[in-house]
């Protein structure tokens, strides 16, 4: 596969970047008031060029992870899903702006909505969240069982875009802690009394998967050893919330049933394992639909 070649800093500090900054921005802010189906439409084929034009190597790595997991595939097999990931990143970049009108627009399913509203009732909820379909349609799914996530803010690519989700989080509910020890002192203070913290256990850091293992050993760095430590630590309700994406600009809003941390801890690699086991088989499932697919592990 192709090495990363250094990409342009568009975090640092200059007119290009400030220009560039401001036309995302505008773009959200005119997406947001078109049509819920028009942005996505008007939006991923432009960023499915890009991304075959500018950034190849995403292409080459989604496809050998694929025939990695996928062995028994056909190449057209292959071919179609590296496809449809590339065209769900393209949806997700013309969909975000939208945020906030698709349960309203009746494009959000919700299995057993009264399973999540008990769980709820358990108290403080840590909620293992993954990077798959549209996953900020997900707080869109905790409004509508009368969820109000927290979470640690992040930073994207450029500053544009993190302006923009930080926006759309907030508008739809997200409360940010703070990234200091400060944060970490208010993450557990959030699980127990009764609120409920969303951690992004699937992620990758410069280009290298963190979680899922994929059968690598477990490792103490990341957000799945967070939120082992949590766990453990507060004694509080786990379950998994993930979004898979369904024809016709539609999303299916997934919260486990509760998981249970084994009753003996036997450390926390151990437990660690043992989280990585509840969100690896439904990223293997839904890897079309995963942003980290052209990741190296």
């Amino acid at each position: 596969m192709s090495e990363t070649p250094p990409l342009p800093d568009r975090r640092a500090p200059g007119w290009r970047n400030k220009l560039l900054d401001a036309w995302e921005i505008l773009q959200y802010q005119v997406f947001r008031r078109l049509p819920i189906d028009l942005g996505p439409r008007l939006a991923a084929p432009g960023i499915v060029a890009y991304i075959k034009r500018e950034r190849p190597w995403v292409v080459e790595r989604a496809r050998a992870n694929l025939k990695r997991h996928r062995p028994w595939a056909s190449e057209a097999q292959i071919e179609a899903w590296v496809e449809t990931f590339l065209d769900n990143i393209g949806r997700y970049v013309g969909e975000t702006a939208s945020v906030g009108r698709y349960w309203d627009a009746g494009r959000i399913e919700l299995p057993d909505p009264e399973r999540a509203k008990a769980i709820r009732q358990r108290g403080g909820v840590l909620a293992l969240c993954l990077h798959t379909g549209n996953w900020e349609v997900m707080l869109e799914g905790l409004k509508a069982v009368g969820m109000s996530a927290a979470c640690a803010p992040i930073e994207w690519e450029t500053r544009g875009q993190t302006w923009i989700i930080n926006d759309l989080r907030r508008r739809n509910g997200l409360r940010y802690l703070s990234m200091d020890h400060g944060g970490v002192r208010a993450a557990y203070k959030e699980v127990k009394e009764d609120g409920l913290l969303a951690i992004f256990v699937d992620e990758a850091r410069e280009g290298k998967l963190m979680a899922p293992l994929f059968g690598r050993p477990p490792h103490a760095e990341g957000n799945l050893a967070v939120a082992a430590k949590l766990a453990r630590r507060s004694g509080c309700t786990i379950v998994l919330c993930y979004v898979t994406r369904l024809p016709e600009q539609r999303f299916r809003v997934t919260f486990s049933d509760v998981i249970e941390m084994p009753k003996e801890p036997k450390g926390l690699l151990e437990d660690v394992a043992f989280l990585n086991s509840v969100i690896e088989p439904v990223i293997l499932e839904h890897l079309e639909q995963w942003f980290w697919l052209d990741d190296s592990f």
